[in-house]
């Protein structure tokens, strides 16, 4: 039987601890179930993805309502925010 020490951002463990209980698990259950799937090839392959034209105008946008360049809009209307997120 293997042991294994690692060092987690505090905050990254407390709230991971909080999942672990809603579901039910201990964080030793769920550290031995990610090394168990990646034995058997089960562990979830993540691939990079590029951002699409779309995506990076957004993220520009971001950037630019951060930086202030271009003024945040702001709503006392939920109505007329969804007009403008919809359409």
């Amino acid at each position: 039987m293997a042991a294994i020490t690692v060092n987690i951002d505090d905050k990254i463990y407390q709230q991971a601890l909080a999942l672990f209980a809603f579901k039910g698990i201990s964080a030793e259950a769920a550290v031995k179930e990610l090394f168990e799937r990646a034995a058997y090839d089960e562990y979830p392959k993540y691939e990079q993805l590029e951002p699409n034209a779309e995506t990076i105008a957004a993220m520009q946008e971001c950037e630019d309502i951060i930086s202030g360049k271009v003024e945040a809009k702001g709503y006392t209307d939920i109505d007329e925010m969804f007009r403008d997120i919809v359409y």
